[in-house]
C-alpha cells in the first residue's frame, strides 16, 4: 500500500510539476509576445524621432533664411529711407508745396499762402483749387 500511495504521490507530483512547467511556458510566452509589441513600438518611435529630427532641421534651415532675408530687408529699408531724406532735404520746392497744401487744409486763403510759401498768386490759386476739390 505504501508503494500505491508513494506512486500516486508521485503521479500527482508529476503531473504539478507539468501544469508549473505549463503555467511557465504560457507566461515566458506571453512576455515574449509583449517583448515583441515592445521592440516593434521602439521602432516605430526611434522612425518617428528620426523623422521629427529632419522637419526640425528643415523648419531650422528655413528660419535661418527667413533671417538672412529680413535682415536684407531691413538694410534695404533703411536705404531707402535715408534716400528718402536725402531727396526731402535737396528739393526745398516740395517743402513749400506740402506746407502751402497743409494750409489750404486749414483753411488758409490765396493772400496767406502767398505771402507765407512765397508763391506766386497763380500757383496758389491753383493749388487751392486742387486741394478744395479733394
Amino acid at each position: 500500500m505504501i508503494s500505491e500511495t508513494a506512486l500516486l504521490l508521485a503521479l500527482l507530483a508529476l503531473v504539478m510539476a507539468l501544469a508549473a512547467i505549463g503555467i511557465a511556458w504560457m507566461m515566458w510566452r506571453r512576455s515574449q509576445r509583449k517583448l515583441e509589441a515592445m521592440s516593434t513600438l521602439m521602432r516605430e518611435l526611434a522612425r518617428n524621432r528620426d523623422s521629427y529630427r529632419k522637419q526640425l532641421e528643415e523648419l531650422q534651415t528655413a528660419n535661418i533664411g527667413m533671417g538672412k532675408k529680413l535682415n536684407e530687408l531691413g538694410r534695404y529699408l533703411a536705404a531707402l529711407r535715408e534716400q528718402q531724406q536725402e531727396l526731402a532735404l535737396k528739393d526745398p520746392q516740395s517743402k513749400l508745396y506740402s506746407r502751402a497744401a497743409r494750409m489750404v487744409q486749414l483753411g488758409a486763403d490765396v493772400e496767406e499762402i502767398m505771402a507765407e510759401c512765397d508763391m506766386p498768386r497763380a500757383e496758389a490759386e491753383l493749388l487751392l483749387s486742387l486741394h478744395r476739390q479733394r
